[in-house]
Order: C-alpha cells, then sequence, then structure tokens
C-alpha cells in the first residue's frame, strides 16, 4: 500500500488527529498544572501531621 503524503485527504487526517493528540495532551498538563498551584504548604503540612498523629496514636493501647 502506496501511501503519498502530499495527498490533501492525507494531510487533512494527519493534521486533525495532530491537533486532536495536542488538545488532550494540553488538558491533562493544565489540569495537573492547576492542582500544583491549588497546593500550600500549610496545609499539606497540616494533613501530614494529621496523618502522623493517626498513625501514631492507632498503634496505641489508650483505656486506662
Amino acid at each position: 500500500m502506496n501511501v503519498d503524503l502530499s495527498n490533501p485527504i492525507v494531510l487533512i487526517v494527519g493534521g486533525a488527529l495532530l491537533i486532536m493528540v495536542l488538545y488532550f495532551w494540553n488538558k491533562t498538563n493544565t489540569s495537573r498544572a492547576s492542582a500544583r498551584r491549588r497546593r500550600s504548604f500549610r496545609t499539606g503540612y497540616y494533613e501530614r501531621k494529621e496523618e502522623r498523629n493517626k498513625e501514631d496514636n492507632s498503634g496505641r493501647d489508650t483505656t486506662q
């Protein structure tokens, strides 16, 4: 099967495919970047601190 790359149909289909790939790739990168921007050190610190305290307290028997 011999495909001529200068064929207008091949160019249109290839261009549309390239645009679709770039659109979805940009969409995922944009969502990841916005998730990084929403994250702050302070909230992450307190979330990790709470998780650490839960893990520390889960192994202890607090009944007296």
